[in-house]
C-alpha cells in the first residue's frame, strides 16, 4: 500500500537533536521515550477543536488540534482543508484513511497529515503501517464515490486503538471527563463512608455486649466525662465508652484514684481525651489500648507514683498532646514518641525504672523527659528533632551514647537547653559521652566540659 504525504502548515516539535550534539546530557530518544511512558498517544481534548472533522463534496476540513505521538507533539494552529478527489477512481468507489503521522527518521523528523488509499472497488478500510521510526493516529475513514465525491465519513478519533485521546498515568479517561469521574467517585466514597460509620457503630454496640458477656462480672459503673461512661469487671478490665473528653481531675479526685483492681484499660473509639489525673496512682494497669480518635492525654493521667506495671505503650497518630508527668514511674521497656506529637509536658517518663530504649521522632523533647530512668541505654533521635529541653537525661546512668539520624551540622543546629546532656549540672556527674551522627561523632571532653567534633 502506498501513502502520500500532504504539505500542510502542521507545526511539530522534536526535543533535542538526533545525534545528541546539543548541550544536554540526554538524547531526543531518551526524552521522548520518557514522555511516551507518561503520556499515551492521542488527541489532547483541552486544546483547539480536537481535530474536528467535516466534509463537503470532495473536501475534508480538519479543525485545529494538539496531539501526542510517541512522546512528540503535533499542533494544527489553523483549520486544514484536504482535497481527497485525487485518491478517487473514475469508475469504482474507494476507501481512504486520513491520519497524523510522526516520522522520527533522522532524514525526516517531522509530523504531517497522511492519506492511505485502499483498493478500488473494495469496501476494506486501509490501514497505516507503523514502523520503528514512524507512528500514526488515524482520524477518519472516507468512502469516495466513483469520480471523487465523498460518499460517507467515519470519525474514529474516539477509537483508542486507532487514535483516542491523550491518557496519562493518572487515569484512563479523557482529561475533560476525569473531573466528572472523580466527582462521581467522591460521591460514592462519601456514601461508603456513611455506611462504614454505621457499621462501626453497630460493631461498637456488639463489642460492648460481648464485653459484658465475656469480661466477667460487673463490679462498678459510672460516669467520667460528659458523654463518657465506664464499666469495671471483676477480671480487672476497665472499659471506657462514649464520645468526647473525660473530665479533668485534681490529684486524688478521680473515681479511679489508687484503684489497684484495674489491670487492663480499653478506651473505645469516639473518646478524644484522657483527662488530668484520671488514672493517678493506678499502678496495676499492665496494658492500655487507645483509640484512633484520641488526641490528648492529660497531665498525671497515668502517674503511677511507684512501680507501675504498664509494660507497653503505643500512641495512635491522632494523639498530639501529652501533659506533665503523664507516664512517670511506669513500667514500659521501650517508648517511641512519634512526629505527630506537638505539645509535650515535663517529666513525662520520670523514674520509669524499666525503660531501656527510646526513639524520638517529634520536634521537641520536653525538659526532664527521661530523668532518673536508670536502665535507659539506647536513645535514637530522628532528624525531625529541633529542640532538646533541659535536664532530659539526668541520672540516666546507663546512657553513654545517643544516635542522631542526621549530619554533624544538622546536630549543631538543634536548639539545646541548659544541661540537656546531664553533664553540666552541679549535682549530676553526667554519663553521656557520644553523639553518633551519620558523618561523624560528637565526643564529650570531661576535663574541659566541651563537645568536640570527630569526622568519620
Amino acid at each position: 500500500m502506498n501513502t502520500t504525504k500532504i504539505n500542510t502548515p502542521l507545526e511539530y516539535g522534536f526535543f533535542n537533536c538526533a545525534d545528541g550534539t546539543e548541550d544536554r546530557v540526554y538524547t531526543a530518544e531518551n526524552f521522548t521515550g520518557y514522555l511516551s511512558a507518561i503520556i499515551c498517544d492521542g488527541i489532547l481534548d483541552t486544546w483547539g477543536d480536537c481535530f474536528s472533522l467535516s466534509c463537503s463534496d470532495t473536501s475534508l476540513t480538519i479543525g485545529t488540534g494538539y496531539a501526542w505521538i510517541g512522546g512528540h507533539y503535533a499542533i494544527l494552529a489553523q483549520p486544514q482543508v484536504i482535497d481527497v478527489s485525487a485518491y478517487a477512481d473514475t469508475g469504482l468507489s474507494r476507501m481512504i484513511a486520513v491520519g497524523i503521522s510522526c516520522d522520527t527518521a533522522s532524514s525526516v523528523r517531522a509530523c504531517s497529515f497522511e492519506v492511505a488509499a485502499g483498493l478500488a472497488g473494495s469496501s476494506d478500510k486501509p490501514a497505516f503501517t507503523a514502523t520503528d521510526t514512524k507512528k500514526y493516529l488515524t482520524l477518519c475513514y472516507i468512502k469516495l464515490a466513483a469520480g471523487g465525491a465523498i460518499d460517507s465519513l467515519q470519525d474514529v478519533r474516539d477509537d483508542d486503538v486507532l487514535c483516542g485521546y491523550c491518557k496519562c498515568i493518572l487515569g484512563k479517561c479523557r482529561v475533560t471527563e476525569m473531573l466528572a469521574e472523580m466527582a462521581k467517585t467522591n460521591a460514592t466514597l462519601d456514601e461508603l463512608q456513611k455506611r462504614l460509620d454505621a457499621m462501626n457503630s453497630q460493631i461498637t454496640e456488639m463489642q460492648t455486649k460481648v464485653d459484658d458477656l465475656t469480661a466477667g462480672e460487673i463490679v462498678a459503673t459510672g460516669q467520667c466525662g460528659e458523654n463518657v461512661y465506664y464499666v469495671l469487671y471483676d477480671s480487672g478490665k476497665l472499659l471506657l465508652r462514649g464520645s468526647g473528653a473525660t473530665y479533668d481531675y485534681e490529684i486524688s479526685g478521680s473515681p479511679f484514684y489508687e484503684n489497684g483492681e484495674i489491670k487492663k484499660l480499653v478506651v473505645s473509639e469516639g473518646i478524644t481525651e484522657i483527662g488530668n489525673s484520671l488514672f493517678d496512682h493506678c499502678r496495676n494497669i499492665a496494658a492500655a489500648s487507645f483509640p484512633n480518635t484520641l488526641t490528648r492525654i492529660g497531665k498525671r493521667a497515668f502517674f503511677a507514683y511507684a512501680d507501675g506495671e504498664l509494660a507497653a505503650l503505643e500512641f495512635p497518630s491522632s494523639v498530639t498532646t501529652i501533659g506533665d508527668e503523664a507516664f512517670s514511674d511506669q513500667g514500659m521497656t521501650s517508648v517511641t514518641l512519634p512526629k505527630t506529637l506537638t505539645t509535650l509536658g515535663t517529666y513525662l517518663f520520670r523514674s520509669a525504672d524499666n525503660l531501656q530504649s527510646v526513639r524520638v521522632e517529634c520536634a521537641e523533647i520536653p525538659a526532664f523527659c527521661f530523668v532518673s530512668c536508670g536502665k535507659l541505654s539506647q536513645m535514637t533521635l530522628s532528624k525531625n528533632v529541633k529542640k532538646i529541653g533541659a535536664n532530659i537525661i539526668n541520672y540516666c546512668t546507663q546512657l553513654k551514647t545517643i544516635t542522631y539520624e542526621g549530619s554533624l551540622e544538622e546536630w549543631k543546629a538543634v536548639e539545646k537547653y541548659a544541661n540537656w546532656d546531664g553533664n553540666s549540672g552541679s549535682t549530676n556527674p553526667g554519663y553521656l559521652d557520644n553523639i553518633v551522627c551519620i558523618d561523624g561523632t560528637m565526643v564529650y571532653d570531661r576535663d574541659n566540659k566541651t563537645w568536640n567534633e570527630v569526622k568519620s
